[in-house]
């Protein structure tokens, strides 16, 4: 791992760990977000009785074990951040779901290892907070058995110029937690290539949400 790798994974971990009570308050007090939601009801137009997930990036854990509820029958969550993987324990013992979900801490690249493979594999808000994506999309697809579902920045005029805005403040100032914009068209071709194909999309005004399929 690179110095610079390192310092921006520190960034990430800093700056998420510092706001995950609050992300854990907003899910006991508003449940899934939008495109959350829309994810949930993309991943159920397929049988996912059974399966078992693995969410990238997992935050609080609010997806994940809202799928559990649903169907899902073990989970693993992983997350850079030290603060949000606490959370989502603490979620998870909340819910009385502990015994069936595993956590990590750390990058999935960096991990790929140790990491298993599982039916659904999700992404929600991640591509957009990796410089490198897409190494991320070619470590996580290749642990997803049936479904990969992820979420990014609707690419609209509006969300394209504040994000192109933030990385600018973001470089200007130095910040060691920044959003990165990617050629979004590009890795779902990526993905295509990878062997999947989309059966689901959905969007809201700040986000993109898209459900693929394996089929080879």
């Amino acid at each position: 791992m690179s110095c610079c790798q390192s310092c921006s994974l520190q960034g990430t971990n800093d700056f998420f760990s510092s706001q995950s009570k609050r992300y854990l308050k907003t899910f006991h007090k508003k449940g899934l977000g939008k495109e959350q939601k829309y994810l949930l009801e993309g991943i159920a137009t397929l049988d996912i009785q059974g399966c078992t997930a693995l969410e990238v990036g997992c935050g609080v854990g609010g997806l994940h074990l809202t799928l559990m509820q649903h169907g899902v029958d073990y989970a693993t969550g992983i997350d850079i951040s030290e603060g949000m993987i606490a959370g989502a324990r603490q979620l998870a013992r909340e819910l009385g779901l502990e015994k069936r979900v595993t956590y990590h801490v750390g990058d999935i690249v960096n991990l790929n290892e140790h990491i298993r493979e599982a039916d659904i594999v999700l992404l929600d808000k991640v591509v957009c907070c990796y410089e490198q994506v897409l190494r991320l999309i070619e470590v996580s697809s290749k642990k997803s058995v049936r479904v990969f579902a992820f979420t990014y920045p609707n690419p609209n005029f509006l969300v394209k110029i504040s994000f192109k805005g933030l990385i600018a403040l973001g470089v200007l100032l130095k910040w060691k937690f920044r959003p990165y914009w990617h050629d979004w068209n590009a890795l779902l071709h990526t993905l295509e290539t990878y062997g999947f194909t989309q059966t689901y999309n959905n969007s809201t005004i700040m986000w993109n949400i898209c459900v693929m399929k394996r089929v080879k």
